[in-house]
C-alpha cells in the first residue's frame, strides 16, 4: 500500500521529459518488439513438439516382418 501512495505522490510532481523519438528509433523498437514475440512463438512452438511427441502412441516394430533388407 505504501508503494501505491509513494509511486502516486511521484506522479504529480513530474517533470515533463521534453523527449523526442525520431521515426527510426521507433522503428527499431517496433521490430525489436516483433522480433522478440516472433522469438517467443518459435520456442513454444518447439516445446509444444516435443510435448505433443512424448504422448503420441509409438508405432511397434514387428520383429516377425517379412521385409527385404
Amino acid at each position: 500500500m505504501r508503494a501505491v501512495a509513494l509511486i502516486l505522490l511521484l506522479s504529480l510532481f513530474s517533470m515533463p521529459a521534453m523527449a523526442y523519438i525520431d521515426p527510426g528509433s521507433g522503428s527499431t523498437i517496433l521490430s525489436a518488439i516483433a522480433g522478440f514475440l516472433v522469438a517467443v512463438v518459435m520456442v513454444i512452438k518447439g516445446y509444444w513438439y516435443k510435448i505433443k511427441y512424448f504422448f503420441m502412441p509409438r508405432k511397434k516394430k514387428d520383429q516377425n516382418s517379412t521385409q527385404p533388407e
